[in-house]
């Protein structure tokens, strides 16, 4: 499939999108020099054409007092049918909060939340009961922070070393207090954060302005970091991948370093660090295997003395991205 035809317009409404998807036709009409009818029209047309998947609200999973688990999935050998069926049933699962198809030595990655590891343990069990034998192998790490930073390629003259602290979720120790309105607001809007407050009052059966003031609180607290998209930009001609780092004599200085590396970089979109067999995690988005190559040239001259291992694993689909579980 060839890539699809678009103009600055569209690709400067995506990148606001994934730094604000709820902000209003106002706000990105002014962004933009268009007018609001036209913003909205496009916004119709991209969600029309599966560019954009959903609209996301980002929540801190610390404040929820949850730990963030990657697993990553090496599967039997399926059909294309029996494939499709496997994602479905993740993508029913209650638990699981993003889901990717990977290329290189596993096949599928999941994120699962969890308050504590025997929570994380039962989770992933109902989870390979319900995949009936279809994993052959896994491994799993935990997430210590993870930041996302938009895509800045779509408008590199926008990026600015701020993306570093406005994109860190899974950050804080402290858990919040929400109760079970707050947490009503945020399943409705976890992947639906456009939503007019009318019509998430009339959802819950609350008013608007308790709605809004609820909404207002939840991000003071730091619960909700944010609003951002699940989109699938391989129609534009990007090509995803996620490297996985193994560094040495890593301080805290070079984890800084390496963040605004990353927030600052166009391609780079997001990055966090792990417990597990690896230290680190980026992902970023790119036009050509050369471009990719000269991307990772560039990482490893910048860092040479703390990189010890660079594993490239292709992304070839997004299937699930949610800040909310239950």
């Amino acid at each position: 499939m060839s890539p699809l035809k678009t103009d600055t317009v569209d690709r400067h409404l995506l990148y606001l999108l994934h730094q604000n998807s709820r902000a209003s036709l106002t706000d990105l009409a002014s962004e933009l020099g268009c007018s609001r009818e036209t913003v909205n029209y496009r916004i119709a047309n991209l969600c029309k054409s599966g560019v954009i998947r959903s609209f996301v609200t980002k929540m801190d999973f610390g404040r929820l007092g949850l730990a963030n688990y990657a697993i990553y999935l090496k599967l039997k050998n399926l059909t294309k049918d029996q494939y499709a069926v496997f994602i479905k049933k993740l993508q029913g699962h209650k638990n699981v909060a993003w889901i990717a198809s990977l290329g290189g030595r596993f096949d599928l990655t999941i994120e699962m939340p969890a308050h504590t590891p025997r929570e994380l343990d039962s989770r992933f069990s109902a989870l390979q009961d319900l995949c009936a034998g279809n994993i052959n192998d896994h491994y799993i790490s935990t997430w210590v922070s993870q930041y996302l930073f938009g895509k800045k390629y779509l408008w590199p003259e926008k990026i600015n070393l701020t993306e570093a602290t406005r994109g860190q979720y899974l950050s804080s120790p402290t858990i919040a207090s929400v109760d079970k309105l707050d947490s009503r607001i945020l399943a409705a809007m976890a992947n639906n954060a456009r939503m007019p407050l009318a019509e998430l009052g009339r959802h819950l059966k609350v008013p608007p302005t308790t709605v809004s003031f609820r909404l207002r609180e939840l991000e003071r607290k730091g619960v909700i970091k944010g609003y951002t998209l699940l989109s699938h930009l391989q129609d534009f001609g990007y090509s995803k991948y996620k490297m996985l780092l193994r560094v040495r004599n890593f301080s805290k200085k070079d984890e800084a370093q390496l963040v605004s590396f990353c927030a600052t970089h166009p391609n780079v979109y997001y990055c966090g660090k792990t417990f597990g067999n690896w230290d680190f995690e980026i992902e970023a988005d790119v036009q050509t295997p050369v471009e990719y190559q000269q991307f990772l040239i560039q990482l490893r001259s910048r860092f040479e003395s703390i990189i010890y291992d660079i594993e490239s694993l292709p992304i070839f689909e997004e299937h699930l991205l949610t800040f909310w579980t239950e």
